[in-house]
């Protein structure tokens, strides 16, 4: 259905109506197209599924070809009767800015999702266009109705004039992701935008903020304050601060006594950065000297400050080989990061020396006549105002130590941060102890420590994350580095995100987590770990891509009722495992013990260890049938009979260690599992080089895999019924 009139800059909204959901089916999908010509449109689509789950997408359509730069569920269900209120913003025409969001009527907005795309390529729709619908019923749905009402096509709101003048740009200390950017093997994009990529709508009473500002002024667009900690103190309970473009050198502090929106003015590039310049330099024999530096940072490599490191194995924080990684101080000079060395002796080109005796800064690369900086500041952001949005913004280069926890804090209830970059600060870049956090479409690149962390923070919900370069600095493995880690926390749910390249683990639920949903999700190449579920409870791992890790794939380590369904584990040393050792939990919920595992229709494909098939308890108290109680539709390869010395290795509990098996055929003869289970020996790949299915193994998928279960479909984009191998490739 096509709609009169014609408009290039677009905000339309209108709400959906939903008389009854689908009850089978891949579901009901409206679409709604802008800038609507013959050739194309930009469209809003949502999807109605089984149970009321909502799902929203943006996408660009050309000719009858449709494109989706970005998708995403939205935490609530609607319910039959219910409607969703759904919005699309296109503007621009060089770069063309796209936001689509929806929400169910009457529930929070942090339970909606918003979703944007920068459209620069040479395909983009540039020009005014009409507006569409369109609605689609796939053959196994039901045909219901669903009503569109309150229709509003409008300009977008425009931000307020005569703005201040704009302040010189500042370069970024290195490449910053942007939309649709899809790391090297990841099936689809992540992460935030770069800042100054999205516009975003500035209201009308917004306390703006600007480099060139002045905090004894009213906070309009043309009297702009200077400080973002001046703009929360002016801003209305429930109001806007608007950041013009730039950088701001601060700590702020969101207070607990109102609820803000931290946002960029439009489209302009706004950071929060850590590092100021730093001049007065003087040679001295091979090396730069500046005199007088009194800045002394906390150097404490645990989260107790002041405490020394961990004496027990797996709590040591520092590897020898990198005495320096606690030590937050930073150094740049034209962009590129110099490496902190323990002593002045040690000080080469490329790196520096804190000499705290003599107050001084010793450099081995020459810095004058070019930008040297220097990270002085710890805090970022510390979110404590209960319901507050961030968005759109840049963080960079703080001098957080370990026991700070995180260059950005959440210690607040309901707190979203969207589209927000967090990278190149010395520890970890984002923490939350606080429930019903919401961080969709951020970036934690290149931290010293860990990319992001969580701990307390019951009903965490992530998408759409980019973790990726973390543990620059080499901290230890164990007890915490790399891309994620949570703990003590309910009602997780990770999704949809890329977790790559980190020195240390990918994801980690450690220690108590109870309801945990890892679903959509890539884990690739890092040094640890690809998953690890350890000491906890309930958990569903579906449609994941778990690749070339270099320790296990997906980790299953004293944590129970694991339904691992779908996923493809490529290159792993073992690609899943499932292990007990002598741990135990005194709480009766979280027992500690990996039992009533399921596994099935996953893709395990050359394996880098010793076993296809690995449970195992080192603790010799559960048997392989009490730790992994269904296994069945998997498909197994390895290059050849020997690649991997045992098909499976299979705990006997009390009756000794665990037992080898050479073959599927072995393994289903000796305990009746994996019956439907396929083991290919041959030297080609069953994957192609992005790690979906070559087709002489997708032909065979209906008569190796097993119906997905209604409880797994439905918090995954797997469908109820579904019989299919290994994770979607979209």
């Amino acid at each position: 259905m096509s709609l009169g009139g014609t408009m290039r800059d677009v905000d339309s909204t209108f709400s959906l109506s939903v008389p009854s959901v689908p009850t089978s089916g891949t579901g009901l999908y409206l679409s709604h197209g802008v800038r609507a010509t013959s050739g194309g449109a930009y469209v809003v689509g949502v999807r109605i599924m089984v149970g009321g789950v909502v799902e929203l997408s943006v996408q660009k359509r050309s000719g009858v070809t449709v494109g989706t730069f970005s998708s995403g569920r939205l935490r609530e269900r609607v319910r039959p009767g219910g409607t969703v209120d759904v919005r699309i913003q296109a503007i621009g025409s060089t770069t063309v800015a796209l936001v689509a969001s929806a929400r169910v009527a009457g529930s929070a907005d942090a339970a909606g999702r918003t979703l944007t795309y920068s459209d620069s390529s040479a395909k983009r729709i540039a020009g005014a266009g009409g507006a569409d619908f369109s609605l689609y019923t796939s053959s196994s749905s039901a045909t219901l109705p669903l009503g569109v009402d309150d229709l509003k096509i409008s300009a977008p709101g425009v931000v307020p004039p005569r703005p201040a003048p704009a302040p010189e740009p500042i370069p970024a200390p290195g490449p910053v992701p942007g939309a649709g950017q899809v790391i090297a093997g990841a099936r689809s994009a992540a992460g935030a935008s770069a800042p100054g990529s999205v516009a975003y709508e500035v209201p009308a009473n917004a306390v703006i903020v600007s480099p060139k500002g002045n905090d004894s002024a009213v906070g309009t667009a043309a009297a702009p304050v200077r400080t973002i900690t001046a703009a929360l103190r002016k801003v209305r309970n429930g109001g806007t601060v608007a950041l013009r473009g730039g950088v701001y050198h601060e700590s702020v502090i969101v207070p607990p006594q109102k609820r803000v929106t931290l946002q960029p003015y439009g489209s302009e590039a706004v950071w929060l950065d850590g590092a100021e310049t730093v001049t007065g330099f003087r040679a001295s024999g091979d090396v730069w000297v500046r005199s007088g530096w009194t800045q002394q940072l906390d150097a404490s490599p645990t989260f107790v400050r002041g405490a020394p490191d961990g004496a027990a194995e797996g709590w040591k924080f520092i590897d020898p080989a990198h005495p320096m990684a606690a030590h937050p101080d930073q150094l740049w000079i034209d962009g590129k990061q110099l490496a902190q060395v323990p002593s002045r002796s040690k000080v080469t080109p490329g790196s520096f020396f804190v000499d705290a005796a003599a107050d001084e800064l010793v450099v081995g690369s020459d810095p004058n006549g070019r930008r040297a900086e220097a990270s002085t500041l710890v805090s970022a952001l510390s979110v404590r105002s209960e319901g507050s949005v961030v968005r759109g913004i840049g963080v960079r280069r703080y001098a957080t130590s370990v026991p700070d926890m995180g260059t950005v804090i959440i210690a607040a209830k309901g707190v979203t941060l969207s589209n927000v970059t967090i990278r190149d600060n010395s520890t970890t870049g984002l923490y939350t102890w606080s429930e019903e956090t919401t961080l969709s479409r951020v970036s934690v690149i290149a931290n010293g420590l860990l990319g992001a962390g969580a701990a307390h923070a019951d009903g965490l919900e992530i998408r759409g994350m980019l973790s990726s370069g973390n543990n620059r600095e080499r901290f230890n493995r164990a007890p915490v580095s790399g891309a994620l880690k949570i703990h003590s926390s309910s009602g997780v749910s990770v999704a949809d995100s890329v977790f790559a390249d980190n020195n240390g683990q990918g994801p980690w639920f450690d220690e108590s987590n109870d309801g945990v949903v890892f679903a959509g999700n890539d884990s690739l190449r890092n040094t640890g770990n690809g998953l690890v579920f350890e000491l906890s409870e309930r958990a569903v791992i579906a449609d994941n891509l778990v690749a070339d890790n270099a320790i296990n794939g997906i980790y299953i380590v004293n944590a129970g009722s694991a339904s691992i369904w779908n996923n493809t584990a490529v290159g792993n040393e073992r690609n899943i495992a499932v292990t007990q050792d002598a741990r135990r939990s005194k709480n009766p919920t979280i027992p500690w013990m990996s039992k009533n595992i399921v596994i099935a229709n996953n893709v395990s494909a050359e394996p880098e260890g010793t076993c296809l098939v690995c449970v195992d308890d080192f603790s010799r108290a559960l048997v392989g049938g009490q730790m992994v109680t269904r296994a069945e539709g998997n498909f197994y390869h390895r290059a050849s009979p020997t690649a991997t010395r045992w098909f499976a290795i299979y705990s006997r509990g009390a009756a000794g260690p665990s037992e080898g098996f050479s073959t599927l055929a072995d393994f289903t003869s000796a305990t009746g599992r994996e019956k439907r289970s396929v083991l290919v020996e041959q030297a080609a790949s069953p994957v192609h080089d992005d790690y979906s299915l070559r087709s002489a193994t997708a032909s065979r998928q209906t008569s190796i895999a097993v119906p997905v279960p209604a409880q797994i479909a439905g918090v995954s984009d797997l469908t109820t019924g579904e019989v299919s191998l290994g994770a979607r490739f979209r």
